[in-house]
């Protein structure tokens, strides 16, 4: 055994001047120096507690229960197999603890996952949500990834550290040193996917599977993870969850899904190939893998760099450059700033300013950095010179998320591209790795192509890949124009246009990048081939190996198409139930949707009112109130003529459409948006808005308000509105549970929303309108409601619902209870 205080081999006898040297020689002569008896002590000795930070790059797709939605249906038996990302990387972990020989009880029940389990975990990985505090970031459930990068700890390969002064100086034996760390990164993946799949037939051992008939079309399987490299992360703050820098999202589906049969009624501006059946289609789309080019003499392409000796024809060229400019209207572009976009404007402005706050920090000079300020303030404030100003031209994307709204600060997105990255067919022999779904051959569709289209961007929001692929079918089928595009992007348009779901089954996440943390650390960090840094994963069997396994999972995914089988006419069941069930059902309540933007749009270009396009006229509506109403109406009328109207903080305007008559006020919510972020006191008067036209005209609470929340001071401004609106309440619904505050609103168009605080207490709230008004219905997840005199109930809290546009005097009450309040009878408060 080696003696450490004298840094010397006690094998060789040879002698070091440190440690480390004294490590690494152990780590690397263990058969010549020292016994095997003797080496096994050393490592159990030196490294039983020593553990370092490392980064590992794996891929996986779900089992057949979940990818299929069989989770659903199992009886007999809990679901089985790979659930999704997060019981992935648990999985690796556990594996990893295995070789590390770290085996625990929790070791022994890795076929068991639950919510619980789920919550406990917290490894941060590249499609991630733990360190994020909205569940809209999560990853689709029961979706893979080709790759995805974990962070967590190891025993390290190489006994000593790495970068040390003392340790190995000479060429040779630092390149010596290399293979031998090479060497033990392969056999130490090689050891961890071993393990994975020990892991992978325990689950089958599991799960009892009946018996499937002869003509079951898909076979069941656990899923599948793969592990192919680790990394030494030498920087602590380093998170493989938010240091990303943009992110890559797949989606494979059968080509014929673009494809609009003769029997549809399709739109002018519908994206068809010049074809004249389906089957010409599917022939004229070339087969073709990431980053390859014909081969001289065949029908398909691969990675072979070679140039285009064939090409597709002409009709065939055109149909996918015409496709390419769709898939650019949805994506971001760096454009020139217009002076007359202030929202625009502010962002850039903002984000100037942040920049050079990061290059002042750390400055000591202190007058220096005065001055800078200074000057740095005067270059903010000039006016825009002849050199144009660019920025990227982010978009709201919360009409391709259930779950975020178009004021939320997560709706404003950048995807930097969309492209047409594979096209594949499931023909020739299957590998064992590719046969967990065979085959079947299809009289009607022969060689029927998948086709992958790749989105690239910051970060993607829950849903909101598989719904930008549903609008591009849905654009190519013609079931609706194009001009949807403007409408669902359109911030100021403020009825919710939700995008439709592409199916699941054909999503998987792609890759990500760490432009700036591989800088750092001197590494590659995915999987491609550069000789910029020795480090990392871009070693050529970690790229062969990523490139192989994307193309199993591929073909994993187009046959999970299959699941359902074929129809007479040759279609996917899984397509034909998704166009059923899913998109003409949306395409046909969007038209809807649509005759209203273009009536909008149209109002907007002729610098005419909203309200006089297309709302019924004011004589039309009857002034009276019905009698239970007129105390209250009384009430609010004559709050409105005190001038003591509370105004509107700028956080509240963020879900208010306003129309002002000020230029000081907000018109935009980008502009909005920006003065909250900056935290400008941009509180709105009730009054300086236009009449009869909506606009965030004033909205304030009275009633009782959580302990830590100050007290409304409407209760003591208009102590009689505030008695007589509880009574209403209780006049309206005898038998709810009276409620503790009110939200008053005078003239308030909102936005979609839903409301603040978790409602405890009280699961819905209650609203009705007065006043003379034509339009201003209440919209709820979609469904129009008249609410003028007639009250009705909702859940605020859970429900998106927004106003449509009126004219006339408006005013709402929406009783509820909020957190804290439970038991607090409004109708009780002495004012």
């Amino acid at each position: 055994m080696a003696e450490m205080a004298q840094n010397s081999c006690n094998g060789c006898h040879k002698q070091f001047s440190s440690k480390n040297q004294l490590f690494r020689h152990l780590n690397q002569s263990a058969k010549t120096c020292l016994s095997p008896e003797e080496y096994k002590v050393f490592l159990d000795r030196v490294l039983a507690t020593k553990r370092e930070k490392i980064g590992v790059l794996y891929g996986y797709l779900p089992g057949t229960d979940y990818r299929f939605g069989q989770h659903d249906s199992v009886k007999n038996d809990a679901p089985c197999g790979v659930e999704g990302g997060q019981h992935a990387a648990w999985l690796v972990t556990q594996a990893i603890d295995r070789v590390n020989g770290g085996a625990s009880d929790a070791l022994k029940n890795c076929s068991q996952w639950s919510a619980d389990a789920a919550v406990d975990s917290k490894i941060k990985r590249s499609y991630g949500s733990n360190s994020r505090e909205s569940d809209s970031l999560a990853q689709d459930p029961h979706t893979g990834a080709i790759t995805e990068v974990l962070c967590t700890t190891a025993v390290p390969l190489f006994i000593g550290e790495e970068g040390d002064a003392d340790t190995v100086k000479a060429t040779d034996e630092q390149s010596k040193a290399e293979k031998e760390f090479k060497k033990k990164t392969l056999a130490w993946v090689e050891s961890v996917n071993e393990e994975l799949n020990r892991i992978l037939a325990e689950m089958t051992n599991t799960r009892s599977i009946p018996s499937m008939p002869s003509n079951e079309f898909h076979k069941w399987s656990p899923g599948r993870i793969r592990v192919f490299g680790r990394i030494a992360i030498s920087q602590k703050k380093f998170n493989a969850e938010t240091d990303i820098t943009h992110r890559r999202v797949d989606y494979c589906f059968p080509a014929d899904m673009l494809f609009a049969s003769t029997t549809e009624s399709v739109s002018q501006t519908a994206l068809q190939p010049d074809t004249s059946s389906l089957q010409e289609y599917l022939d004229s789309l070339p087969s073709f893998t990431p980053g390859s080019t014909y081969s001289a003499g065949e029908n398909s392409l691969s990675r072979e760099q070679a140039p285009f000796s064939t090409r597709p024809n002409d009709k065939t060229l055109t149909y996918l450059y015409q496709m390419k400019m769709l898939m650019k209207r949805i994506t971001t572009q760096v454009e020139e700033i217009d002076d007359k976009d202030e929202g625009a404007a502010l962002e850039k402005e903002y984000h100037d300013a942040k920049r050079k706050k990061k290059k002042r920090k750390g400055q000591k000079d202190t007058e220096s950095s005065t001055t800078n300020n200074k000057h740095e303030s005067s270059d903010t404030s000039r006016p825009l010179t002849s050199k144009p100003q660019l920025k990227v031209k982010r978009k709201r994307f919360h009409n391709f998320c259930p779950t975020i709204l178009a004021h939320d600060y997560l709706a404003f997105r950048r995807v930097d591209r969309i492209f047409h990255r594979v096209t594949i067919r499931l023909e020739g022999p299957s590998n064992s790795d590719r046969a967990a779904i065979p085959l079947v051959s299809c009289t009607t569709i022969q060689n029927r192509p998948f086709i992958v289209f790749s989105l690239s961007g910051d970060l993607f929001l829950q849903q909101q890949a598989v719904r930008i692929v549903g609008l591009l079918i849905a654009i190519c089928r013609g079931v609706i124009d194009e001009d949807i595009i403007d409408c669902i992007f359109e911030e100021e348009f403020t009825n919710l246009v939700p995008a439709p779901p592409a199916p699941r089954i054909g999503l998987l996440s792609g890759e990500v990048t760490y432009a700036k943390w591989e800088g750092r650390m001197a590494a590659i960090l995915n999987a491609r081939r550069t000789d910029r840094y020795s480090k990392g994963w871009n070693d050529e069997e970690v790229v062969s190996a990523v490139e192989e396994w994307e193309m199993d999972v591929l073909h994993d995914v187009a046959r999970g198409w299959y699941c359902e089988g074929e129809g007479e006419d040759g279609r996917l069941n899984t397509e034909t139930q998704w166009l059923e069930n899913v998109l003409y059902p949306w395409a046909k309540k969007t038209q809807v949707l649509m005759e209203d933007y273009r009536s909008w749009k149209a109002s907007r270009a002729t610098n005419s009112t909203v309200g006089n396009s297309f709302l019924p006229s004011l004589e039309s509506i009857d002034p009276a109130a019905p009698p239970i109403f007129e105390t209250v109406l009384f009430h609010l009328r004559r709050a409105d003529q005190s001038n003591l109207w509370p105004s509107t903080s700028a956080g509240r305007q963020l879900v208010m459409l306003t129309t002002s008559n000020e230029e000081s006020q907000a018109r935009t919510l980008t502009v909005a948006h920006m003065n909250v972020k900056i935290n400008t006191k941009s509180e709105s008067s009730a009054y300086s808005f236009k009449e009869g036209e909506g606009g965030a005209s004033g909205s304030f609470s009275v009633g009782a308000m959580p302990g830590q929340c100050s007290q409304p001071k409407g209760n003591l401004l208009f102590p009689e509105l505030v008695k007589a609106a509880f009574e209403l309440e209780v006049a309206l619904f005898p038998d709810r549970e009276p409620s503790s505050t009110i939200a008053i609103n005078r003239n308030a168009q909102f936005r979609p929303h839903t409301d603040n605080g978790a409602g405890a207490g009280q699961s819905t709230s209650l609203i009705v309108g007065l006043g003379t008004y034509a339009g201003g219905e209440l919209v709820v997840e979609g469904a129009k409601k008249d609410i003028r005199y007639k009250a009705i109930e909702f859940d605020g809290w859970k429900e998106r619902h927004w106003t449509l546009p009126f004219q006339g005097e408006r005013y709402s009450l929406v009783w509820f209870t909020p957190k804290g309040c439970e038991g607090v009878r409004g109708i009780d408060l002495k004012l």
